[in-house]
C-alpha cells in the first residue's frame, strides 16, 4: 500500500529520493515492476517526475532524440522519428493510456509484453540515463533502475518491422516483435531480432540473427520456424497455452523475418 508520495522538482531531487527507496513514477498508468520482483509487494513510496522537463522529440544531425517524458501518443503522432517506432507505440490500443503512458517509463517497467522495447532494441536505441548512456538492451536484461533522461536513436540505415497478436484489439499481446536488417551486396550483413512475450524479459534471439546473416535460416522457412521455437521460451497463462504461444510466436517471428529479408535483398 502506498504511504507516501512527493513530487520532484528536480532530477537531482529525484534520484536522491530513489536512493532512499522512492520508486520513479513518470505517466502513472503503472509503476516500475521491479518491487513487485523484488519484495512481492506493491512500492510504499513513489517520487513523481512528471513535473519534470523529460519530454520533447528532436533531430539531432541524422539522430532521432526522445526525451523519456515524452508519451506514446506523442510518439505515434510524432514525424520526426522512424515509422516504425511510431507504429509500435500505436498498437497500444487505448488513447486514453497512450496520452498518459510515457517511454521512460515503458522502458523502466521492463515488461515482457511491452510494444516499444523490441522496437528500440531492434533500432539500436541508446537510452542516456543519469548515470551515463546504456543500450535499450542492457537496461532491460540487467537490473539497470537508473533514472532515464531521453532515448538517442543512431541513423536508419536498413529496414526495420514491428508486429503484435493479440486475441482481440484490448487484450493484451501474445507476441510483440520486432527486426532490424541492413544488407549489402545482395546478402544481410546485418540483423537484429527482439521478441516479448517469449520471456520473463524482451530478448535478443541471437542465433536468429547469426542464422539470418549466415543465410542458413533464409533457405527454408520451416527451419527458420523452427529455430525460432527452439529460442523462445513462453510460460502458460490466461492468453494461452506454452505450445500455442511457442507456435504463433515462431510463425509470426519468421514471417516477420522472412518479409524484411526479402525488402532490404531486392
Amino acid at each position: 500500500m502506498m504511504q507516501d508520495y512527493k513530487l520532484a522538482s528536480s532530477i537531482e531531487e529525484a534520484v536522491e529520493l530513489n536512493k532512499a527507496g522512492y520508486v520513479f513514477l513518470a505517466g502513472g498508468t503503472q509503476v516500475n515492476r521491479s518491487p513487485f520482483l523484488k519484495h512481492g509487494h506493491r512500492p510504499e513510496k513513489v517520487v513523481s517526475i512528471s513535473g519534470l522537463d523529460l519530454s520533447g522529440i528532436s533531430r539531432e544531425g541524422n539522430e532521432f532524440l526522445i526525451g523519456a517524458g515524452a508519451t506514446l501518443q506523442d510518439i505515434a503522432d510524432s514525424h520526426l522519428i522512424p515509422d516504425v517506432l511510431r507504429r509500435a507505440a500505436g498498437f497500444i490500443p487505448n488513447r486514453s493510456v497512450r496520452n498518459i503512458a510515457t517511454i521512460g517509463g515503458n522502458v523502466g517497467a521492463k515488461r515482457p509484453d511491452s510494444y516499444l522495447i523490441p522496437t528500440l532494441m531492434a533500432l539500436g536505441a541508446v537510452a542516456e540515463t543519469v548515470a551515463g548512456p546504456v543500450s535499450v538492451n542492457e537496461y532491460v536484461d540487467g537490473d539497470n533502475e537508473t533514472l532515464i533522461i531521453r532515448f538517442r536513436i543512431p541513423p536508419l540505415e536498413g529496414a526495420c518491422r514491428a508486429i503484435k497478436e493479440s486475441r482481440s484489439h484490448q487484450a493484451l499481446p501474445v507476441v510483440s516483435a520486432a527486426a532490424w536488417m541492413r544488407a549489402e551486396g545482395g546478402a544481410v550483413k546485418e540483423a537484429v531480432v527482439a521478441a516479448g512475450c517469449v520471456a520473463p524479459r524482451t530478448m535478443r534471439l541471437r542465433e536468429i540473427e547469426e542464422g539470418i546473416v549466415s543465410g542458413k535460416l533464409l533457405e527454408s522457412g520451416q527451419a527458420l520456424e523452427v529455430a525460432v521455437a527452439g529460442a523462445i521460451h513462453p510460460e502458460e497463462d490466461i492468453l494461452g497455452s506454452r505450445e500455442y504461444k511457442t507456435y504463433i510466436n515462431s510463425v509470426l517471428i519468421a514471417d516477420l523475418v522472412r518479409g524484411l529479408a526479402e525488402e532490404v535483398l531486392k
